[in-house]
């Protein structure tokens, strides 16, 4: 018997009342499908961090009813701990350190469905991926080492870096915009130290696997999302080559001898996921044929729950139309539907948070879609979990607070100094100061400018910023001079103007000389 204590987003409940739990982040999975396979494992998720030499053990069968994982943990042959912090002793040494990378979604049309790319040559050193992801495009770049923080917003330089080097993938007639950035956010990936290891030994960006020789029990730290089964393998081949029980003493009658049987593996390799049984590749015509679901909601449904979909379209609430029947969409152009929510809720989601991120992924791939839905999925996690009004408020607070963590279409006002212009932003701003169209902007047409700016500029204020543009010295500021003086990151009066007029993308502030939107070239 193992206890598994999980350290992420929930409470603390008897594997026995949820066998078919399956948590929310798909790291915090890492022993879930191993622990599922055998009954008599518990786990502990988001509850304390268990020392168990502690605690008088106590009786299995009351412990695993009343939830009391101190007495589990004081049974059990092994407490496998996955938290990050490693809190079980605090003088310990961290088990983990911090680094976040930065990432923005655009819209789809950016990238072909099924074709990606990598660059591994930037402009500052660092990898960037373009890739298509769920309907829409994903760019991110490496990690950088840093304290880790709780709701951190991303980066706005992060974010106009990434978008003036997607400039030199795609065609040259093609503009991106800043408004073009659905969603960005600050992904924290824990780069693993064992802190039961001699002092000076290196982080890693694997997963680390230790026991503490004073209490006995064994973490796993680090790892990321697409690695969780080999973690599970990795800890649980530790655990079971550790513990002497395991292995069992075999009798040779013919020989008057007997042999231990080898120490039992991990079998991982031979379990499937939650969904494998059931599923077939014609398993989205059942569900359209059956209950009248629109064909993208249903693709969406068994990519997402594979042979277990039953259980949610079975949930599903008439549409009041002809077509689709079932299926009502929490947001137009996502293939989310309300009875996830529903299903959700019985599969112990709590929070909005975790629906709109983990349970479905709006609010990576559209912040404000995910905004908008917030007080649809209050309604139907009110109704599914009989929340009070006062919780039902306190978790749209909390939602609305998370999601302030996201980049979006718009800036934050605090980030507007530090917005670059990328080449197309600069040819609008460059064009609209240019009044004569000579490719070239004199004193006189950046005196007018600043004038219409609200903010004049004294002779001597003038003559100071234009030598400050022209850096060849020859009396007049071509586009290049002009897209450096802009992102060179000194302040002045001029620049400040046009930050503050320039909104998302260039669209509103330019001269009704040029129609259309702003936005830049690629290329």
């Amino acid at each position: 018997k193992f206890c598994f204590c999980l350290h992420k987003t929930h409470r603390s409940y008897c594997l026995q009342k949820l066998f078919m739990y399956l948590p929310t982040f798909i790291d915090s999975s890492v022993l879930m499908d191993n622990a599922l396979a055998n009954p008599n494992n518990h786990i502990n998720n988001h509850g304390p961090s268990l020392p168990p030499q502690t605690y008088t053990p106590g009786d299995m069968d009351q412990a695993i009813e009343q939830g009391n994982w101190e007495a589990l943990a004081a049974g059990a042959a092994a407490v496998i701990n996955h938290d990050n912090n490693n809190n079980n002793n605090t003088e310990l040494q961290k088990a983990v350190h911090g680094a976040s990378g930065s990432h923005i979604v655009l819209p789809g049309y950016y990238a072909p469905n099924h074709m990606g790319l990598l660059d591994y040559n930037t402009s500052d050193g660092r990898f960037l991926f373009f890739l298509p992801w769920q309907g829409s495009v994903i760019v991110g770049t490496t990690d950088k080492k840093c304290e880790a923080e709780t709701l951190p917003y991303p980066p706005e330089d992060e974010i106009q870096w990434m978008l003036k080097e997607c400039e030199k993938y795609l065609s040259h007639n093609l503009k991106v915009r800043r408004s073009d950035v659905l969603s960005a956010w600050r992904g924290w990936r824990p780069l693993a130290a064992d802190p039961n290891a001699p002092p000076g030994g290196q982080v890693s960006r694997d997963h680390v696997i230790s026991t503490n020789p004073d209490t006995g029990v064994t973490f796993i730290a680090g790892g990321k999302w697409t690695t969780w089964r080999e973690m599970a393998q990795d800890v649980l081949d530790k655990v079971l080559s550790e513990n002497n029980e395991y292995a069992t003493e075999d009798h040779d009658n013919s020989k008057g001898k007997s042999k231990s049987s080898p120490i039992p593996k991990c079998n991982t390799l031979h379990l499937s996921l939650h969904g494998g049984k059931g599923w077939s590749e014609s398993l989205p015509v059942q569900v359209i044929q059956k209950y009248g679901i629109e064909q993208t909601v249903a693709e969406h449904l068994v990519r997402t729950y594979g042979g277990r979909v039953w259980e949610v379209v079975e949930l599903c609430r008439p549409t009041g139309k002809r077509w689709p029947r079932h299926g009502i969409l929490l947001s137009q152009h996502f293939p989310y539907i309300e009875a996830e929510v529903r299903f959700a809720c019985r599969e112990y989601a709590c929070t909005i948070e975790d629906i709109l991120s983990r349970r479905t992924r709006l609010a990576f791939l559209n912040r404000d879609a995910a905004e908008e839905v917030i007080p649809r999925v209050a309604d139907i996690m009110a109704e599914e979990l009989g929340w009070s009004r006062k919780t039902k408020a306190e978790q749209i607070r909390a939602a609305r607070e998370y999601l302030a963590s996201y980049g979006g279409r718009i800036p934050h006002e605090d980030d507007l100094e530090v917005r670059l212009l990328t080449h197309e932003d600069a040819m609008d701003v460059f064009r609209d100061i240019d009044t004569d169209g000579s490719g070239f902007l004199d004193q006189q047409e950046i005196k007018d400018m600043a004038t219409r700016l609200g903010r004049p500029l004294s002779e001597e204020q003038l003559k100071s910023l234009f030598d400050t543009m022209d850096k060849d010295r020859n009396g007049r500021i071509d586009v290049e001079e002009f897209i450096d003086w802009y992102n060179d990151g000194a302040e002045t009066i001029f620049k400040g103007g046009l930050q503050r007029k320039m909104t998302v993308g260039g669209e509103k502030w330019l001269t009704t000389r040029k129609k259309g939107g702003g936005g830049s070239f690629l290329g």
